[in-house]
């Protein structure tokens, strides 16, 4: 009877610290059903590991600001779930934030159990190819700023040699106009 007891707490506590268990949300397809899909997943390479970091993806993204705030905080330590689990928030943050979390997926995702690798590297080239799109965007908005400020530079040097002829076309006219007036007082009696 005790060893009963001893046993069927193991397998309890083995399977609550697995991910697993008879309640919480259910992935649809999950190959075990009894899939705990709700907070921060282990590193426990067993059936519900693909299924929990899945959900957590899913959570990172629709999550609110606080949330993700708390989940930071809470993983805070330097350890593959950790720091894969701030990965995760990070690249689902505004995008000064995506290169923290490219670090992590690169220095943890090989530590990860090879069950949930292929989702880890999957996550990581999406962000990747954000990164580079940001990247590319505001290279783009660059450029355009530079032609758009040189281009205002050019205007204003235009403008500065326009105003300078005005300024010696004025002076001309001024000494023309004197010259006629002149040439007017002589040939008047």
């Amino acid at each position: 009877m005790k060893h009963n007891l001893i046993a069927g707490s193991l397998l309890t506590a083995t399977m609550l610290l697995s991910g697993c268990a008879m309640l919480g949300d259910r992935v649809p397809g999950a190959a075990e059903e009894g899939c705990i899909t709700r907070g921060i997943p282990t590193m426990v390479d067993d059936e519900c590991l693909l299924p929990t970091w899945v959900a957590f993806g899913r959570a990172a993204q629709t999550g609110t600001q606080q949330w993700r705030d708390e989940v930071l905080q809470y993983m805070g330590s330097d350890t593959p779930r950790g720091g894969l689990a701030r990965a995760v928030v990070f690249s689902q943050e505004e995008a000064e934030h995506w290169p923290a979390g490219l670090a992590l997926f690169r220095r943890y995702t090989a530590q990860a159990p090879e069950s949930i690798q292929p989702l880890l590297q999957q996550w990581q080239r999406d962000l990747e190819r954000r990164i580079d799109l940001q990247s590319r965007l505001q290279s783009r908005l660059d450029a355009q700023h530079n032609r758009s400020t040189q281009g205002n530079s050019r205007q204003r040097q235009q403008i500065q040699v326009l105003e300078q002829e005005n300024v010696e076309l004025k002076k001309k006219l001024d000494a023309l106009t004197a010259i006629e007036e002149s040439m007017n007082a002589r040939q008047s009696p």
